[in-house]
């Protein structure tokens, strides 16, 4: 069974669209919990589930080589900046995501659950 945390990284890493990428820590900082450790924890413990992982990638937009090798065919067939020259990696700033409004909310409403004894009813500053 995953914890809170958890499900709430997998729900918003599938809010992510085709094509652009975010680093492990822009999904914490988006939940206002854990950090790019515990991500990295969820995704790995994703295995067999319907996750888009290969938008999430480290800060420098690269992958473990191994996971690299596997991601190159989605960045490719869904059109992800990545750099052309190296080691395979997601080029940041240009595929780093930017949620709408309407992203947020959901966004919002996730990290929300997390939080559900907050006083202050869990509204972000």
């Amino acid at each position: 069974m995953h914890s809170p945390l958890n499900l709430a990284i997998h729900e918003l890493v599938v809010l992510v669209p085709a094509g652009t990428a975010v680093s492990y820590g822009d999904v914490a900082e988006l939940l206002g919990a854990g950090g790019p450790r515990q991500v990295g924890r969820a995704m790995a413990g994703s295995e067999g589930e319907d996750l888009p992982w290969w938008r999430v990638v480290r800060a420098d937009g690269s992958l473990p080589a191994e996971l690299a090798v596997r991601a190159r065919p989605h960045w490719v067939s869904e059109s992800t900046p990545v750099r052309g020259a190296g080691p395979d990696r997601v080029r940041f700033p240009d595929a780093r995501w930017q949620p709408s409004a309407e992203d947020f909310a959901r966004i919002d409403a996730l990290a929300d659950r997390l939080r559900p004894n907050d006083p202050c009813g869990g509204d972000r500053p």
